[in-house]
């Protein structure tokens, strides 16, 4: 824009110039051009620039590492002229690796409905991020520039290709009773006593209680002692070793929930704060990936261990790019 008003300051001195040295209507006619052009320009620009703003979209939540994806760029006006240009800011970034990068984004002719679109780097996984800064729009000539509000932040999560099962390690060992069967009875329960609530089963009313205490009482399981493996995730290095490593713990925490043993990720983040996240099913399984993929990775293995003290005895799985090992 600051070129376009030089360039327009430049044939406006010239104007004058011509208007001074020439007498005739010849550079008079010139002279009223040059001036009431910029006005004609922002007359003819001005409806469709108000009430314009954008929406900013992913072309999906979730993806998996290599597949194609886009980051969509809606413009919504009150007008069915087309907004003439549109200048902005673009920040991509990846949480996960810490790449980060910023473009200048140029658009004209914008019209209500229309998407401008931008590919998505799913070359790594992560969570990938896209923010618009200092949006503008501009008349026909680009003189005049109006304020746009600005999208909110929005995100989508690049999963990780699993990897061949023949490069896991040997899960744990788990006794066949203490396995959680998560769509039917606990193996492993005691049992509550409460009053009756209509919905309950007639099987779970403890009927000799309910004789001495003149109303229904209800036995309700409670489950107990539960084990769960703890999987230790070596979260560190460049985009290409961070991959294989979320390959290999994406494969072996589906082994797990196949085998119905719950089990908790745990990792260290880039401040040398230990994370962890309990997985139970599939839903907190993508949970509990979305805050991994969004926590920023360290470049160098953490100089403090792990405090697995917590996790007392339960079985282990280390998910690093080497040999991976359960002891």
């Amino acid at each position: 824009m600051v070129g376009r008003r030089i360039v327009y300051g430049v044939a406006l001195l010239a104007a004058l110039a011509l208007q001074i040295f020439y007498d005739g209507y010849l550079a008079q006619f010139l002279l009223i051009c040059v001036i009431a052009l910029p006005l004609l320009s922002l007359a003819l620009s001005l409806r469709g620039v108000i009430g314009v703003h954008l929406e900013l979209t992913p072309s999906a939540s979730q993806l998996v590492q290599g597949e194609s994806g886009q980051w969509q760029i809606a413009a919504h006006t009150r007008s069915f002229l087309p907004v003439a240009r549109l200048t902005m800011v673009v920040t991509l970034e990846n949480r996960l690796t810490g790449d980060r990068q910023r473009q200048r984004l140029k658009t004209s002719g914008l019209s209500r409905g229309m998407v401008r679109t931008l590919p998505m780097d799913t070359s790594h996984c992560g969570q990938l991020t896209c923010q618009l800064h200092r949006v503008r729009a501009l008349d026909l000539l680009g003189l005049f520039a109006f304020p746009v509000s600005t999208p909110a932040l929005v995100h989508a999560l690049v999963l990780p290709q699993p990897a061949p099962t023949e490069d896991l390690p040997p899960l744990p060992q788990m006794p066949a009773g203490d396995s959680l069967k998560w769509r039917g009875t606990p193996s492993i329960e005691d049992y509550d006593l409460r009053e009756y609530r209509p919905g309950d089963p007639l099987r779970s009313i403890h009927w000799k209680l309910s004789s001495k205490h003149d109303s229904l009482v209800v036995r309700e399981p409670v489950k107990i002692g539960l084990p769960q493996a703890a999987v230790i995730v070596d979260l560190f290095g460049d985009g290409d070793r961070l991959d294989q490593v979320l390959g290999r713990l994406w494969t072996v925490c589906l082994n797990l929930l196949g085998r119905e043993i719950p089990h908790t990720i745990v990792w260290m983040d880039r401040d040398q704060a230990q994370r962890q996240e309990a997985v139970a099913s599939q839903a907190q399984f993508l949970a509990a990936m979305a805050d991994l993929l969004s926590c920023p990775a360290p470049t160098q293995p953490p100089t403090v261990p792990l405090d697995l003290s917590r996790l007392g005895q339960a079985p282990r799985v280390h998910v690093t790019l080497g040999e991976e090992d359960a002891p």
